[in-house]
């Protein structure tokens, strides 16, 4: 009898097993779904598995970003408008840093927090709100703060003077260091591009003047990076209050 009770035993543990795995590939399944219903901004990439390659690089931004971390020996980061979540996990994941993302979008928040929690990266959290000077007014105050690619889609829905009012109400929760791009008017392959003030034949310098005229004294240009769905260059900025 003694030979039959193991292997009932062992045939046990192997359903347990079993069992503790379903959630998870429930979960992966979710996320699966929510893939399939939209074109990722972010690469999304659960263990070895690449389940989306993402709408626009973020190689280049993410060198730039590890290497502003190292500089202000970083400890906590806040990215505004954080889509997928691919920095708030290089964040946490390569740099130790506590990282907190905030976005208004369901389905790419879903896909940051199941990815993160699939991933087994710790320090990592995410906040599901609309970016309004309330809501960046209760945000903590972190070391390195990301604003990449939103401005520009709040200037065309509600005007200049409302994301003038977005930056100066997100300037006290930096610590260190602002790192920011955001679409410009030269981006004519986009439609809200045509929607946006007219930045000139140089962006990048409006841009630099609109950053300084919400009370940013120091804003420098880092590099040129990849745009979206357009072969235009985005200037990011280094930002310091």
């Amino acid at each position: 009898m003694q030979p039959t009770k193991q292997f009932i035993g062992y045939e046990a543990l192997n359903i347990g097993e079993g069992f503790r795995a379903f959630p998870s590939f429930l979960y992966r399944t979710a996320l699966r779904s929510i893939l399939s219903s939209f074109a990722p901004y972010h690469p999304v990439k659960i263990g070895s598995a690449q389940l989306s390659k993402g709408e626009r690089s973020c190689i280049d931004r993410w060198r730039i970003i590890e290497s502003e971390i190292a500089a202000a020996k970083a400890a906590t980061l806040l990215d505004v408008g954080c889509a997928e979540g691919y920095f708030v996990m290089q964040a946490a994941s390569v740099c130790g840093c506590t990282a907190l993302g905030v976005d208004g979008d369901v389905r790419r928040l879903s896909l940051a927090q199941g990815s993160t929690l699939l991933n087994h990266i710790k320090g990592a959290g995410f906040i599901y709100a609309d970016i309004t000077p309330q809501l960046l007014s209760r945000l903590p105050i972190s070391d390195v703060v990301l604003f990449q690619s939103v401005l520009h889609h709040i200037m065309y829905n509600k005007g200049i003077d409302y994301a003038r009012e977005i930056m100066v109400s997100l300037r006290p929760k930096v610590g260190k260091v602002l790192i920011f791009d955001m679409g410009q008017s030269d981006e004519t392959t986009n439609k809200w591009a045509s929607s946006l003030p007219d930045m000139g034949k140089n962006p990048h310098v409006w841009i630099q003047d609109f950053l300084r005229s919400a009370g940013y004294p120091s804003v420098e240009k880092l590099e040129d990076t990849d745009s979206y769905r357009s072969a235009t260059k985005r200037a990011v900025f280094r930002l310091s209050c």
